[in-house]
């Protein structure tokens, strides 16, 4: 004769087996999402880059001072933190001390300084004092608390990502 079971025990198995593997693999998943996040950052940097470019190409080299000049070059990509998309007067626009301050990495730089919205973007320029156009910039992209998007390198040195020219 054959003993009955119930079939709570295998119930049972299988939700703790898939309490198991969430508890595994979300950790993992909201990491992943993150680092997702971020890299969108980059690419809307690289975006914002594409019409300062373009901008700089039908003006003669010159870099524009506000959004209100790269505008029509511009093509609105969205914050991966809010799903909105980045206007370019949402753009935080700052300007440099030197000419060679766009280039800087240091968290301790204007680049590290500035802060902005989860996702957002900052475009920093320097005008030389003989002339009336920047001849340099910097792009920033801010990460989740609004920080400018950084990287620890495997020197345990912290380096802010910037995109410059």
């Amino acid at each position: 004769m054959k003993k009955s079971y119930s079939p709570w025990l295998e119930i049972l198995i299988v939700v703790l087996a898939g309490g198991l593997i969430w508890i595994l693999g979300y950790p993992q998943y909201e990491e992943n999402i993150e680092i997702n996040k971020r890299y969108q950052v980059r690419v809307n940097m690289h975006t914002l880059r594409a019409a300062i470019e373009n901008y700089a190409a039908y003006n003669k080299g010159k870099f524009p001072r506000s959004s209100e000049e790269f505008k029509e070059f511009f093509s609105t990509p969205s914050n991966p933190y809010s799903n909105k998309s980045i206007n370019p007067e949402d753009i935080i626009i700052f300007q440099f001390d030197s000419k060679e301050e766009p280039k800087e990495q240091s968290p301790d730089s204007k680049n590290g300084r500035i802060r902005g919205t989860a996702g957002g973007l900052a475009y920093g320029y320097f005008i030389a004092e003989e002339d009336s156009f920047p001849s340099a910039y910097g792009i920033l992209g801010f990460d989740t608390q609004g920080r400018p998007l950084a990287e620890k390198l495997p020197s345990g040195e912290t380096k802010v990502f910037v995109l410059y020219e």
